[in-house]
């Protein structure tokens, strides 16, 4: 917990020296206005596999958040909500509110609350967090800063993923994710510390430890000969895990590697991990624990993906995709259909 504790107050020193900045900015319009964003995720994702490592389910539904809010100079004040649907099942899946104060300025800017996912700069790769946890975890809990300039970005994030109580665990991560790069060429990083604390009362359990780090660089062209656009990066993928029951660290890694291209309405993407396998004491803490894509417990695990845009606006996405998972011993596939919504709705300005 002293991790998170530190990391928050971190955060809260950081935005309060750009609040001091802000202050001695004159020319910082403070005018306050009311403003609100809307978004809209369906996703139909058929997942029909035979592989050891995947449960096979079919994901079908729609997410949907609304937030409106205040916004004066460089600080917006927020509150909404985020639903998720599920078809075919009664209620919803998902009911969570968001509220959350919202900084930006100059090159840094941040979050602090109850805010939405989308929010982040990009997502962590599928080792890290699993895409049904896209669909289904839309908003985090916690602290958020960014930096940004013309060469890339970092963020830092403390996310607290459940609270302790009666017969539930303290679990929150901190993670850190940027890329800084200069004449298409770049270096990034993705890491993420995860603290998996134990419930009330203990009952003879004891905290586990989970460290995952992927430095890496890459390239990435607009056209680039045939191409519209082509990217390639790879790196190491390292984790360490320890059970404070027996105090062993465990160190698995190997490399990881992405390759995309894409040709008018057309992308291809194709990721390799080859190494250790991941996710240590996976079979007893299952995906409470270790929030990635199951298939990296194989030692070597090859996904490729086609999709075909129907729709590919700056406020509207819609895709349909097939995914070929290979793993020793197997090959599995499966369907995709993802329409995203991300109309800009900054239209009640000025009013006050």
């Amino acid at each position: 917990m002293r991790y998170g504790i530190i990391l928050l107050i971190c955060l809260v020193g950081l935005f309060n020296t750009q609040a001091q900045e802000i202050t001695r900015n004159d020319s910082i319009d403070n005018k306050p206005r009311l403003v609100f964003d809307i978004n809209n995720h369906n996703f139909f994702d058929n997942r029909e596999v035979r592989s050891p490592y995947q449960r096979s389910q079919t994901l079908f539904g729609s997410q949907l958040g609304a937030e409106a809010g205040i916004q004066f100079g460089s600080s917006t004040v927020m509150a909404g909500m985020q639903v998720i649907k599920d078809f075919g099942a009664q209620g919803l899946a998902v009911q969570d509110f968001t509220l959350y104060y919202d900084y930006k300025q100059g090159n840094f800017s941040g979050a602090f609350g109850a805010f939405p996912r989308k929010r982040l700069r990009r997502e962590l790769p599928d080792i890290f967090l699993y895409d049904s946890l896209r669909y289904y975890s839309p908003t985090l809990h916690g602290a958020l800063i960014q930096y940004t300039n013309d060469h890339g970005h970092a963020e830092l994030y403390c996310n607290w993923i459940s609270k302790q109580g009666v017969g539930q665990r303290e679990i929150f991560e901190i993670v850190s994710d940027g890329r800084f790069g200069h004449r298409g060429y770049y270096i990034g990083w993705n890491a993420q510390l995860l603290h998996y604390s134990v419930p009330r009362p203990a009952a003879g359990l004891k905290v586990y430890d989970k460290l995952m780090l992927n430095p890496h660089l890459g390239m990435e062209r607009n056209n680039f000969g045939w191409f519209d656009a082509f990217s390639i990066e790879g790196g190491l993928m390292l984790s360490f895990n320890r059970d404070r029951r027996d105090m062993v660290w465990h160190s698995p890694m190997g490399f990881m590697g992405d390759l995309r291209l894409s040709k008018w309405r057309f992308e291809l993407r194709n990721r390799i991990y080859a190494g250790n396998p991941q996710y240590t004491h996976y079979e007893e803490f299952g995906a409470s624990l270790f929030r990635g894509d199951p298939y990296y417990r194989s030692s070597l695990y090859n996904r490729t993906d086609v999709c075909f845009y129907l729709l590919n606006k700056s406020y509207v996405k819609c895709y349909v995709g097939a995914s070929f998972h290979y793993t020793e011993g197997s090959l599995d596939n499966s369907q995709q259909i993802i329409l995203r919504l991300t109309p800009d709705t900054n239209l009640l300005k000025d009013i006050f």
